[in-house]
């Protein structure tokens, strides 16, 4: 049960602080996201075709 409410505390508070993020700072980190996401071997990636999960996926790979 604490673990849970732990979990729910943590996420409201990531989101508390994600909304509050200046709109050019969370631009630049989409812009970021996406082009690490289509660059390398995912070179041959169509961008349009790319979804933000794949996008993020591959931004998790990388960071392992």
């Amino acid at each position: 049960m604490l673990k849970y409410w732990w979990l729910v505390k943590k996420d409201k508070l990531q989101m508390w602080f994600a909304w509050r993020l200046p709109k050019w700072l969370v631009k630049w980190a989409a812009i970021r996201l996406m082009a690490h996401a289509t660059t390398g071997e995912y070179s041959l990636t169509s961008v349009p075709e790319l979804t933000a999960m794949d996008a993020l996926k591959r931004w998790d790979t990388h960071l392992l």
